[in-house]
């Protein structure tokens, strides 16, 4: 056997191994620490592509989402808006219900019907002329109108004649109101709320594909963790072992 003391092949294979071993321990720690498995390009160039695509659809899907929901309360708003002018006329039908009764009403009553129903008029007017979402008319005849609900008009409880004629035109707002509230309602559920439910979904699905192929694998960078620092330990100890056997080298010399 031939013993050479320059001769660091040896020890110098080692420290190469060990300094491989320190650089995957490094790595692994890194995605232990920040949760990512691309840190980096040079990690995993074509994955590190495709996860950032996955990130630009999400964020795209996301500010749709977005956007839907800004709409879908847009008609909550027409709804709510929409339940306070019903109210109004329910109780404006009841005003008149009762002042169609001539033969009892005194004229103190019948004054105060038709001042009741002044009021409640100019409320259900009033609502119907400013009622509003981000700038926008709710009702109306406009474009970025939700439902075309007129205003009402002449509700004069002064003869049973006008009262029964005052009833057919609060019925007819009625009306209006039933085929705005039915409109609205079944273009939020099966238009606007499907639609955002099924965005939904598909981010969910695109966060799960980026997350497989971007996020750490917790149990695989453990088990390279610990066989990195197996490796570095055994490393070092086998370096130390091949500077002790130079050494014993060179004392059998002295």
């Amino acid at each position: 056997m031939t013993i050479r003391i320059n001769d660091d092949r040896i020890g110098s294979g080692l420290a190469i191994n060990i300094g491989k071993s320190y650089a995957g321990l490094n790595k692994t720690m890194e995605k232990l620490t920040s949760g990512l498995r691309i840190n980096r390009a040079s990690d995993d160039p074509a994955g590190l592509v495709i996860s950032e695509n996955l990130r630009s659809k999400i964020g795209s899907l996301n500010q749709e989402i977005e956007n839907t929901t800004l709409a879908i309360r847009k008609y909550e708003t027409a709804d709510a808006n929409i339940g306070e002018l019903r109210s109004n006329l329910n109780e404006l039908r009841a005003q008149a219900v009762g002042a169609a009764n001539s033969g009892f009403n005194s004229q103190a009553m019948d004054d105060a019907y038709q001042a009741t129903a002044d009021n409640m008029t100019s409320t259900y007017n009033h609502i119907v002329d400013t009622a509003s979402f981000n700038g926008s008319k709710i009702f109306g005849a406009g474009e970025n109108s939700m439902a075309d609900v007129s205003k009402l008009e002449n509700i004069d409880f002064s003869t049973p004649e006008k009262v029964q004629q005052s009833i057919g035109q609060i019925d007819k707002a009625l009306s209006e109101l039933d085929a705005a509230q039915g409109q609205n309602g079944a273009h939020q559920k099966y238009g606007l709320e499907a639609h955002r439910s099924n965005l939904e979904v598909t981010v969910q699905n695109l966060q799960a594909s980026e997350s497989m192929i971007r996020d750490t694998d917790y149990l695989a960078e453990i088990s390279n963790l610990l066989r990195d620092k197996i490796t570095l330990k055994a490393g070092m100890a086998l370096l130390a072992h091949s500077n002790v056997m130079s050494s014993s080298v060179l004392k059998l010399m002295e």
